[in-house]
Parts: C-alpha cells; structure tokens; sequence
C-alpha cells in the first residue's frame, strides 16, 4: 500500500526528528517536498497515523496520512515520478 504523509509542524520548540525516523521506518519513502512523505508500506493509513500522532504536538500541529491512489497529476523531477510509478496501488 502506498500511503502520503502530510503535516503542518507549528510547534518551533518541538524536536520533530522521532517523528521523521517514524515516518522512515514505516516503509519504504520517499521526500521531495519539505512536508510532504510518500511511503510503501504493509500498514494502513490508521494504522500509520495512530503511530505518528504520537510525533506531533496535538495542539498545534496537523497530520494527513491518506493512500495514494494510481491517479495523479503534478511538477515533479523525473526521479520522483520514477519512484512513484515503480510502486504497486
């Protein structure tokens, strides 16, 4: 299953590097864009928020993790679309 994490990280005190390594050791990732994750994982996207939940400061931040359909559109590099499209939906 291919998952893409989105978040919005307010919280200018907060160490957010446990939750980077979080994100990295759901899977197989990929990062190209600064708040933005596209993960191949074995784990559902409830699964995967639950955890990362755990990450954030809940009272300021906000977190997305949705499963990428086959469908999409977008300015990439060629080596980001490589990447996406070499994954199973």
């Amino acid at each position: 299953m291919v998952l893409i994490i989105n978040y919005a990280l307010n919280n200018g005190l907060k160490d957010y590097n446990p939750l980077f390594n979080a994100i990295k050791g759901c899977g197989e990732w990929w990062h190209f864009m600064e708040s933005t994750w596209i993960v191949n994982t074995v784990y559902s996207a409830d699964v995967v928020g639950k955890h990362l939940q755990k990450y954030i400061d809940t009272n300021t931040d906000h977190l997305l993790v949705m499963r990428l359909q086959r469908e999409s559109q977008g300015w990439l590099p060629n080596e980001a679309w490589n990447w996406i499209n070499s994954k199973q939906y």
